[in-house]
């Protein structure tokens, strides 16, 4: 069996992966049959030599390989794997995970297509306003119908953080409020995040660069800040592909997109300095960079201060 999870949604997909592994590993008695393969790393030789080996007292081996289609694959004979997929046995679970929107136009992506997939989009609001609900339940917890819209327009669709900040809410006082929001959730990212923007796409960089910083010494995460940027990106390209389709009335657009107002508002006046293509471009971009630091191939502060040097130019 050959399973393909991938998508933006990181958490969603990580927390899929950890349930996939606990069930395996507790209907097998131990992880003696668990193969996990580092994709950045891993050679041909020793993909085939994982697929093809029996499982030891037991049926089915288990074998996740993380993002392979990242980066250069052809030095290491990966370039083979499509035509090696026809030779997994069936005592082999073989899952893909790709962090991210892999290259569609790639023989590997088109040969997992045609097996059982599953993409993780980032929640849309009705979505995300379940998610919310849900977690603060499985957590034995309540929560007001104001506390999650603030949430959202404090948060936003990083689940990482949204994660976190739920469980801070409901270790003060038991259950989530709109003032133990307001006390504890710190919105005025968003703000310094909206000015970033403008100066990046003033193409200003001096004045980008010192966005940037403030942000930083504000003591936030660069992954959270990052998070942020891609997360404000996707609404302005959200945004300009509904402008281009039904017109620029805002009201018309919150309707259909979804988005808060005033998230509309501040991301129209910043819509008509780019094409939906440069928008689309930087946003693949932005995700490349979220996945180098997330496997550590360039420390954080380096990338994002890279990434606005880039986005300037």
């Amino acid at each position: 069996m050959i399973i393909f999870f991938y998508g933006e949604d990181t958490y969603r997909l990580h927390q899929k992966i950890k349930t996939l592994k606990e069930r395996f590993i507790s209907a097998s008695l131990g992880d003696t049959n668990l193969a996990i393969l580092d994709g950045g790393k891993v050679t041909f030789d020793e993909f085939t030599r994982q697929i093809l080996a029996m499982p030891f007292l037991a049926k089915t081996r288990l074998v996740i390989v993380e993002n392979i289609m990242k980066g250069k694959s052809a030095s290491r004979g990966l370039d083979k794997i499509p035509e090696a997929l026809k030779k997994v046995p069936s005592s082999t679970v073989l899952v893909f995970v790709e962090e991210g929107i892999p290259d569609r136009r790639t023989s590997l992506f088109k040969r997992l297509s045609k097996e059982k997939l599953e993409e993780f989009h980032l929640l849309e609001p009705d979505q995300l306003r379940r998610w919310i609900n849900r977690e603060v339940e499985n957590r034995k917890s309540k929560i007001e119908p104001e506390g999650v819209s603030k949430l959202i327009d404090y948060i936003g669709s990083d689940l990482w953080r949204m994660v976190n900040e739920i469980d801070k809410l409901i270790a003060y006082s038991g259950k989530i409020t709109p003032d133990s929001i307001d006390l504890l959730v710190n919105p005025q990212i968003q703000s310094n995040i909206f000015d970033l923007i403008d100066k990046i796409a003033l193409k200003n960089l001096t004045e980008s660069e010192r966005e940037l910083y403030k942000l930083l010494n504000t003591g936030e995460n660069e992954i959270y800040i990052l998070s942020m940027i891609v997360y404000q990106y996707r609404n302005l390209l959200i945004i300009k592909d509904f402008e281009e389709r039904i017109g620029k009335n805002r009201w018309a657009i919150v309707k259909k997109a979804g988005l808060h107002p005033f998230v509309v508002g501040k991301c129209q006046i910043l819509t008509s300095r780019y094409t939906f293509d440069e928008l689309k471009k930087i946003y693949r971009n932005l995700l490349d960079v979220d996945f180098k630091i997330k496997t550590g191939r360039i420390e954080s502060r380096a990338a994002l201060e890279l990434l606005i040097f880039e986005l300037c130019k």
